[in-house]
């Protein structure tokens, strides 16, 4: 048959101008095999130069849920055509998914961001200045069951399918859902589970804006050099393009397919002559390897000019009979010092005849054992708080078990945990020693010296001590680990206030949230600004990456929030007090919640992350006075319970407050040199003085009326109030 070449090369022009003024477009998506979902992300191509590719983001919705605008947004770097930009989901950490990239698709990932997840069923989209201008998936639409599913697998743009804000699946290949199971690390690295390396069959850094006009055919199942688990049967999926098979003969039918399979190094067998694109099942047995071929033939059944031929190794492997289930991490005493912990690992599917090496890089293993006890529990006690301890279950010859699993160390410290952020003022919050970043930005939560009032009247909390932490834009999201809990409620309490609101987009970010252990963030509080005053602000919350559950009061910058939230196992409620009533703290139960919303289930709660999200999400936050708990007692002290502001200077007093006539007295009982200082809510200094002896009237003339912040400083002593000025 003659082809009309000029035809399909116009076509291909036509792509090919079409493709100037499109910068950016998406080009591949992956769901990755490895631990955690890794590889987890995005391909971008820049198709023609870009000086600042700021102008751009990024937008992954949830199970059908409605563009609702880029959660990231790339830096102002500059890029030349020809370049693929890789973004990666974090999954609250930093390391695993960006090892993943390097490890399963030889590449380094450019950018790491939490929003950005690919779970098979989402939308990725891709915004230029605010407009959409590219997408994979339906806008709105859950893919699960469409043709664009990808759990567990990817998709890929097809060469010369340019940018498109409208998907059109035609314009892609997906793998299908479940398509990378079977393996658990790539080539050539350490294995984590049951499974043996297999190479990666996404199509990595291979898209070309210019469609090809070549006969071409590719295996994409197996993998090059792939392991599959043990099994009887391998499934051969092929691929051909600008080429039509079918039987010899038949309208517009270019030719067919030979292949052949070859066992190890016996001889290579011809298989039957190949009328289709459909695939092939081989029958195969454990512990073989195979290698396919398959070449493209005219209707005489010789090779077309130039050959064309595609071929995949793969090797099956011996069976792994053990699986390993839950593993649980139990501190043996709850102290402020370090403690030891001991690790469970329940395991079905031993006493098979395989054997077993079980070791751990620290603490000693025990428990049942796999060799000789069909199922049961491995033990590893004695680990000291801290110490993450790595572990492995190797088979021998005769199984292809090969388990690599890291033991974390809890955090074994009593509820409730209580911050006060008694740090060096100046200093970076991660930098104490029971916080730890979660991303590696250099722009840092940082301490600063306390300027948050107490919302409530002396008696029914305690004032702040110690230091506070302020933040604003994006930047370091630092996390506080607390004793892992999947039962009953966690509750967490803070003081708060926004600064300022200048700046800060209409839907607003989220800055506070509960995490599972592995870092899934399962509750976060948010503000935004009023729709009717956009300088003051509003509170919300949400189980996913956007809320709609705002408390309709409107709150002023500077002005301090007592938040109390929590998550409830049984229900899966997140619920948010916001300036409960005091009369309610320390009670046995919470009262009726301000906000209440069912969020996404939590197998565990185990950290509180701080977030710094972006310039145009996360106004300048005061943030000061954490609690973590598991009783609405622990998180909601009175003044009578606590250690207070009052109490560390004794004798303290300042009269009259709220200050009327621009004078104020404090009073101590001691004659010791005493700082006095006063702050305005966004925590600049506006008056400064000293004096020794048992009391001092001050003059705040200068002063302008509102509510500002007062601190004193005798010796080591200090003592923080809020002092209204009239």
């Amino acid at each position: 048959m003659k082809k009309n070449y000029i035809l399909t090369l116009l076509i291909a022009f036509f792509f090919s101008v079409a493709s100037f003024g499109q910068d950016l477009l998406i080009t591949g998506i992956i769901d990755g095999p490895l631990p955690g979902g890794f590889p987890k992300g995005i391909e971008l191509y820049v198709v023609n130069d870009i000086a600042d590719i700021s102008i751009y983001g990024l937008e992954s919705t949830t199970n059908g849920a409605a563009a609702a605008g880029a959660e990231f947004t790339f830096p102002a770097d500059a890029y030349t055509a020809g370049t693929f930009i890789y973004v990666g989901h974090t999954n609250g950490g930093t390391t695993d998914n960006a090892a993943a990239f390097t490890q399963y698709l030889g590449v380094t990932v450019t950018y790491q961001d939490g929003v950005m997840s690919h779970n098979g069923n989402d939308t990725i989209i891709l915004y230029k200045n605010g407009t959409v201008v590219d997408s994979v998936g339906e806008i709105g639409v859950n893919g699960t069951g469409t043709a664009w599913e990808s759990k567990d697998g990817w998709g890929y743009r097809k060469d010369g399918m340019a940018q498109n804000a409208t998907f059109d699946a035609n314009e892609w290949t997906f793998s299908g859902p479940d398509a990378l199971d079977g393996c658990d690390n790539a080539n050539g690295g350490t294995d984590n589970g049951t499974n043996a390396e297999c190479s990666s069959v996404f199509p990595v850094g291979t898209y070309s804006a210019t469609a090809s006009t070549n006969p071409s055919i590719s295996i994409s199942s197996p993998a090059n050099n792939a392991t599959i688990a043990a099994t009887t049967s391998v499934n051969v999926s092929v691929a051909v393009a600008n080429f039509t098979v079918g039987a010899v003969g038949g309208a517009g039918v270019d030719g067919h397919i030979h292949w052949t399979v070859q066992k190890n190094s016996d001889a290579t067998v011809a298989q039957p002559m190949k009328y289709n694109t459909n695939d092939e099942t081989i029958t195969v047995t454990a512990g073989n390897s195979y290698t396919v071929t398959m070449e493209l033939v005219d209707n005489s059944h010789n090779p077309i000019m130039p050959s064309v031929s595609a071929s995949t190794m793969f090797t099956v492997a011996m069976p792994c009979d053990l699986l390993i289930g839950t593993i649980t991490e139990t501190c043996d005493a709850l102290t402020s010092g370090v403690d030891t912990y001991n690790t469970t690992i329940d395991f079905t599917g031993g006493n098979t005849g395989a054997a077993y090496t079980i070791t751990a890089d620290s603490g000693t293993v025990g428990g049942d054992n796999p060799n000789t006890t069909p199922s049961g529990t491995i033990t590893v006690t004695g680990i000291s708080e801290g110490t993450n301890v790595a572990l492995t279950i190797v088979g021998d010859a005769t199984s292809s078990c090969n388990y690599s699993r890291t033991l974390y160390s809890p955090t074994c410290v009593a509820f409730p945990i209580v911050e006060t952020f008694d740090y060096a003022v100046g200093t970076d919050l991660t930098d104490a020693a029971n916080w730890s970043t979660t991303s590696s930005s250099t722009d840092k939560v940082q301490v600063v010296a306390a300027t948050i009032a107490n919302p409530f009247a002396a008696g029914q909390y305690p004032d702040p001590t110690g230091n506070m932490v302020s933040f604003a834009g994006g930047g370091a999201d630092p996390a506080i680990l607390f004793n892992e809990q999947s039962s009953g409620t966690v509750y967490t309490s803070f003081l708060f206030t926004p600064t300022d609101m200048t700046g800060i987009n209409a839907t607003g970010g989220y800055f506070a949230v509960l995490q599972e252990a592995g870092g899934s963030y399962k509750a976060r509080l948010w503000v935004r600004p009023d729709a009717t005053d956009a300088t003051k602000y509003n509170v919300g919350i949400s189980g996913g990456s956007s809320a709609s559950n705002y408390h309709t009061f409107v709150y002023t910058p500077g002005e301090p929030n007592f938040i109390v939230m929590a998550y409830d196992f049984a229900t899966n409620d997140i619920k948010v007090w916001i300036d409960a009533d005091p009369t309610s703290f320390e009670a046995a139960s919470a009262p009726t919640a301000t906000l209440t919303e069912t969020g996404g289930t939590a197998n565990n709660l185990g950290r509180f992350l701080l977030r710094q999200d972006s310039n145009s999400e996360t106004p300048p936050i005061n943030f000061d006075e954490l609690r973590i708990g598991t009783t609405w007692k622990q998180v909601t002290p009175k003044t009578a319970t606590a250690s207070i502001g009052e109490d560390l200077i004794d004798g303290f007093a300042v009269y009259p407050n709220p200050v009327s006539n621009k004078r104020f007295t404090v009073a101590t009982a001691s004659t010791t040199l005493k700082e006095v200082k006063v702050f305005n809510v966004l925590g600049k200094q506006v008056f400064s003085e000293e004096f020794t002896g048992i009391s001092k009237q001050f003059d705040v003339a200068t002063i302008n009326s509102g509510i500002y912040i007062l601190k004193v400083v005798e010796g080591t002593k200090v003592v923080t109030k809020k002092l209204v000025i009239k």
